[in-house]
């Protein structure tokens, strides 16, 4: 394809047009082929910190710019083999204190998550999900550990020295990373944050 755009140009350049602008390489060509950048490249994987997959560039230190957070609305302690959530499909294995949050499928978490080890983290601690997604909600069980309305939960990124990435949920649910940062609808604000050491880029927050 680059030696058919190469040629293209080339007869373009004979009959006297010189195109202002050129480009050929999405993320994945950016990255690993250095003769596809020309003028301009769509970097748009890239722009999210990502790799379309492990192989393309894995020297190259890119950090991910999204992160995907909500807050706890609510904490009840329930009793073991009690069924949180729509369906009440899944006891909980022991007694535990379960977090509303206020983010559901209608906002791009999928509602298979709950079913298939979807976690998120909440103080620092991965907790899986208890119940199934809702609309607009999903029940966390958090164990024994002290959680209070207002904490903020992460659904993607990085909290404390934990990290959920795209890429894990591309993994639960037999999709790709591009397909997970593009699921997140217009309900969830973007706030472009200034990047810092810790966690560079914007979020969606609910």
């Amino acid at each position: 394809q680059l030696g058919l755009l190469r040629t293209t140009l080339d007869a373009l350049a004979a009959a006297g047009h010189h195109p202002r602008l050129v480009h050929a390489a999405n993320t994945a060509g950016a990255l690993g082929r250095g003769d596809a950048r020309f003028d301009l490249v769509r970097a748009g994987l890239g722009i999210y910190g990502m790799r379309p997959d492990p192989a393309t560039a894995p020297s190259l230190e890119l950090r991910p710019a999204m992160r995907v957070v909500s807050h706890v609305t609510m904490v009840r302690r329930l009793a073991a083999g009690e069924r949180p959530s729509y369906g009440r499909r899944r006891p909980l294995p022991a007694a535990a204190t379960v977090a509303t949050v206020p983010i559901g499928y209608a906002d791009g978490v999928a509602r298979r998550l709950s079913a298939i080890g979807g976690e998120v983290l909440v103080r620092g601690r991965r907790h899986p999900l208890a119940g199934t997604v809702t609309m607009d909600q999903v029940v966390v069980d958090v164990g024994d550990h002290p959680v209070v309305p207002g904490d903020e939960v992460v659904l993607l990124g990085a909290q404390g020295a934990e990290r959920i990435t795209a890429e894990e949920w591309a993994g639960h649910l037999g999709t790709v990373n591009y397909e997970i940062v593009c699921r997140f609808g217009p309900r969830l604000p973007r706030r472009y944050l200034a990047a810092t050491a810790e966690e560079p880029g914007w979020r969606a927050t609910r």
